[in-house]
């Protein structure tokens, strides 16, 4: 009788534990699933959207190989202001950037290429924005802003493209000797089988310079 009223006893109590505690359990258990189907639905959005931006990206890309300027502006801003948060934003604006260069709009493809920056995600696609930039600016023949801009970044991810632009621009100043240690930094860093190489050695040597002393530069 003893072991069957322990046991009674213990029927009651959790009984009575769940009379007390039973509405907080239940509140618990359905915060758990709750959460586990809100983290699963969150993912599933993110793949969707990600879909979806790749999506828009490939018909955004359909209007600059026509080229249809007009489209492709429309489209590049629908996916920045729409999925900001994924690379698509940032590599439309960086080739939007180039078709407005090439068909004359230089004023806005700069202004572009400002987006492509801000809507750089890490360091290394700020950094290539930032070197386009240069490149343009160089192209539109803006020297000085180039020289700028150009002392004020930081190579991480783009240093042997930096420092032929760098060489290009002293160059452009008459620097050679400088342009010259530029270009052998630009082919130290650069990886041997980069298709620039050939010409960063000509314009070495149109400087002054031998590529037989680009080790030298550290």
């Amino acid at each position: 009788m003893s072991e069957q009223y322990d046991e009674h006893e213990q029927s009651e109590r959790v009984k009575q534990w769940l009379l007390n505690n039973g509405s907080n359990l239940l509140t618990g258990i359905l915060l758990a699933v709750s959460a586990v189907f809100g983290w699963q639905w969150w993912q599933n959005h993110q793949v969707n959207k990600t879909q979806e931006a790749g999506n828009q990206y490939r018909t955004f890309l359909s209007a600059v190989e026509k080229p249809d300027l007009a489209k492709a502006v429309a489209l590049g801003d629908g996916i920045a202001k729409n999925y900001a948060e994924s690379d698509y934003a940032f590599l439309a604006a960086l080739r939007l950037a180039k078709l407005q260069q090439e068909q004359g709009k230089s004023a806005d493809a700069l202004a572009m290429l400002d987006k492509a920056e801000k809507l750089a995600l890490n360091e290394q696609s700020r950094e290539l924005a930032q070197i386009r930039r240069l490149q343009m600016l160089i192209s539109q023949g803006k020297m000085q802003e180039a020289g700028k801009l150009a002392a004020t970044i930081k190579p991480v991810a783009y240093p042997g493209s930096l420092a032929d632009i760098r060489g290009d621009l002293a160059m452009a100043e008459g620097k050679r000797e400088q342009a010259a240690d530029y270009y052998r930094e630009a082919l130290l860093k650069l990886g041997p089988d980069t298709g620039s190489r050939v010409l960063i050695e000509l314009k070495l040597a149109e400087a002054g310079g031998t590529a037989e002393k680009a080790m030298e530069i550290r």
